[in-house]
């Protein structure tokens, strides 16, 4: 078994769509500049300017998705096109995606299935009513589990939202006693957080880095690592061919886990011998309220990636 530490700040890989988010919230900002001018209707212009460039670009691209749906290979290309973060979500915000809402969302939580599965979780999609809100439930390990706050802020969330940017909000059944709702740019709705405790509860997170783990981390089956992320230390273990991430804490001593034993998917406390299952969101095999702290890890396109948490640094 290796135990290592690698440290270090690997650059954040950073998405159109995320782009696009920070000029929705740049937009914003500009027009709450306008609530302290004195001068009578200047904020309603505002608005007004941005509704209609809005409508302007909106009528250009519906005239694009038109023309090009008219056409056989253009089908081919609209498609395409549909697929790309950017441009796929300025169809949706004009109503123009040619992909319903609903698929677009069962693809997105089946992208995420495979993280949710190694712990023996899953989600299920239960409805996305007329004002926009999607329903889901957590099901399997994740169903109650203290770290789902996390798994739905830093995975499911992500994951639905840049699928389908038009939705007005998120709402999960299953969440571990969801006490706050926490606004995002623009006055977006984000999903109530779980409150931490001193029993290895999960804290309330805002926002994470989202790493490429390629180059920092290769591991064996049955391996272990402790690599350090934005001042973050993370364990990163390989058990039976599958990666897990967790918080380098144990929550009952506080003791790092980089020289911790792990056999099989069972990890055991080098300080207080306390054994968690990292295959079960790393709950303690005797104490139901013990558990280690999750980390989202996606395996896409683009790689392996973790989500870092803000709150874990």
């Amino acid at each position: 078994m290796t135990q290592s530490t690698t440290t270090g700040t690997p650059p954040r890989a950073e998405s159109q769509q995320d782009d696009a988010s920070a000029v929705a919230a740049r937009v914003d900002e500009l027009l709450g500049k306008f609530d302290n001018v004195e001068t009578p209707g200047v904020r309603e212009a505002a608005e007004d300017l941005v509704a209609t460039i809005m409508r302007f670009y909106g009528s250009g691209i519906e005239r694009i998705t038109t023309l090009l749906a008219e056409h056989r290979s253009g089908s081919e290309l609209l498609d395409r096109l549909a697929t790309d973060e950017l441009v796929g979500g300025l169809f949706a915000l004009h109503d123009l995606h040619p992909v319903p809402v609903r698929e677009r969302v069962s693809d997105a939580l089946d992208s995420v299935r495979p993280y949710l599965g190694s712990h023996s979780g899953d989600v299920e999609l239960l409805d996305i009513d007329e004002e926009g809100v999607v329903r889901l439930r957590l099901k399997g390990n994740c169903d109650g589990c203290p770290s789902s706050a996390v798994t739905v802020k830093l995975a499911i969330e992500d994951a639905v939202r840049k699928a389908a940017p038009e939705i007005a909000d998120i709402a999960v059944e299953g969440m571990a006693q969801p006490e706050t709702t926490a606004t995002g740019p623009g006055g977006r709705p984000l999903l109530p957080l779980a409150t931490g405790s001193d029993n290895g509860a999960t804290p309330s997170v805002e926002t994470a880095e989202w790493v490429n783990l390629d180059e920092l981390v290769s591991l064996s089956e049955g391996e272990l690592t402790s690599v350090g992320i934005g001042g973050a230390s993370v364990l990163v273990c390989n058990a039976a061919g599958v990666l897990y991430a967790y918080r380098d804490r144990c929550p009952a001593c506080g003791t790092e886990l980089g020289q911790a034993e792990l056999h099989g998917g069972e990890l055991r406390c080098p300080g207080c011998a306390r054994s968690y299952d990292v295959r079960l969101a790393g709950r303690e095999e005797q104490e139901s309220n013990l558990h280690l702290e999750p980390l989202p890890l996606l395996a896409d396109d683009g790689g392996v990636r973790l989500a870092v948490p803000e709150v874990a640094r």
